[in-house]
């Protein structure tokens, strides 16, 4: 397995895989971001297009995106009133939940920051 930046060696990869951690520094990085990269998220995004929440597929019914605005909204009716306003809901993986959802939920997306540099220009 390769990431970008190195490869663990075929040791550390048998004692990731056993529960244990890696023996060297370069291959534990390798083994964290290999893992990162793999895994998967349902992310909610609002009609702005900010991302308001993630849950893990493991979480839901099935791995649908019904499923997991399901578990945001749980009755049909306001299900029903998102969809036609524009939530949507998507299948990310760990590298793309880091790049588009990760800055919606600390706050610091352009989503957030936009409407605060134009009330600040207004003033």
């Amino acid at each position: 397995m390769t990431t970008a930046t190195t490869a663990a060696c075929a040791d550390c990869w048998k004692q990731a895989a056993s529960g244990r951690p890696p023996v060297h520094d370069a291959c534990l990085a390798a083994v964290r971001a290999e893992r990162r990269a793999a895994r998967r998220f349902w992310i909610r995004i609002n009609p702005a297009g900010c991302v308001e929440g993630s849950v893990y597929p493991s979480a839901l019914d099935s791995d649908t995106a019904e499923a997991a605005h399901k578990e945001f909204t749980p009755r049909a009716a306001d299900r029903r009133r998102e969809t036609a306003e524009g939530y949507r809901h998507e299948r990310v993986n760990g590298d793309e939940w880091d790049r588009r959802a990760r800055p919606c939920l600390t706050g610091s997306c352009r989503h957030r920051l936009a409407p605060q540099a134009r009330d600040n220009h207004a003033a």
